[in-house]
C-alpha cells in the first residue's frame, strides 16, 4: 500500500476539507477509469474524516464536484494523456 510521509492521525481541522473531498472524488473516479492498481488508504481515512466533518450532503457534492473535474478533463483531453498526467501529479496516492 502506499503512505504519505509524516502522515499522522487528522482531524478534519488538519485539512481543506472540501479541497481534500473533491481530490478524493476525482481520484476515486480516476482510478476505475484509468484502472490504477493502488490507492493511498490514509487519503481514505481523512475522506471519512472530512466527509463526516462537512455532513453526508456537503460532503456527498464535494466528492461529486472532484469525479465531474475528471470527467471534464477526460471530455478535453485524451483519456491516457489524463491518466498519465493524474498519475504523475498524485503519485503519493495513486499508482498505475
Amino acid at each position: 500500500m502506499l503512505l504519505l510521509p509524516g502522515l499522522r492521525s487528522a482531524t478534519a481541522a488538519d485539512v481543506d476539507c472540501v479541497g481534500f473531498l473533491r481530490m478524493h472524488g476525482l481520484l476515486r473516479r480516476a482510478s476505475t477509469a484509468c484502472g490504477f492498481t493502488e490507492y493511498n488508504p490514509a487519503i481514505v481515512d481523512r475522506a471519512r474524516i472530512c466527509f463526516d466533518a462537512l455532513g453526508s450532503r456537503r460532503g456527498t457534492e464535494e466528492v461529486q464536484s472532484g469525479v465531474t473535474e475528471f470527467e471534464r478533463l477526460r471530455s478535453t483531453r485524451h483519456h491516457d494523456a489524463v491518466c498519465a498526467m493524474l498519475a504523475a501529479k498524485f503519485s503519493m496516492v495513486v499508482r498505475p
